[in-house]
């Protein structure tokens, strides 16, 4: 069973969306260099080709960079809400919303949070137009289960 910490939640990396976005950058600041290149020497076909080659990869990437953009912030927005779901349920129950750690890595019914310090187990429930939830304390039976912890203690 895996679960995800507070801390991580809250800081999750997206570096290949910003590597992404200094490639495009890259490529473009080329684009438009090889531009004026060919601007000034209308004769030499190299630099219309590169220029062809460079706006090319830059349509692509800003494609890609779009697809992924939504993706982005959707994860960010799931992450957001669980992170203001693990702070309202260790103010309600008076611990720290770094012990917390919850079974997935977006708002859902049926949501496990695991209490690390006193080693304490809740499940979230939510009601029929997902505008609120409840939560309960439960007793786990772990058997023969390995917990695994992503984000560190």
């Amino acid at each position: 069973m895996t679960f995800y910490t507070y801390s991580y939640l809250k800081n999750q990396n997206f570096t290949t969306s910003y590597l992404r976005l200094a490639i495009l950058t890259v490529l473009l600041i080329a684009a438009a260099v090889v531009f004026l290149k060919y601007f000034r020497n209308r004769t030499s076909v190299k630099y219309r080709d590169l220029l062809v080659i460079f706006l090319t990869g830059s349509l692509l990437l800003i494609g890609f960079q779009f697809q992924n953009f939504s993706i982005l912030q959707n994860n960010k927005h799931n992450s957001s809400n669980v992170v203001g779901i693990l702070q309202r349920i260790a103010k309600q129950n008076g611990v720290s919303p770094r012990d917390l750690q919850t079974n997935t890595t977006t708002a859902s019914d049926q949501m496990l949070i695991r209490d690390s310090r006193q080693h304490r187990y809740y499940r979230v429930l939510y009601n029929d137009d997902q505008s609120g939830f409840i939560t309960e304390k439960i007793n786990v039976q772990l058997t023969k289960t390995k917990l695994k912890v992503v984000g560190g203690y």
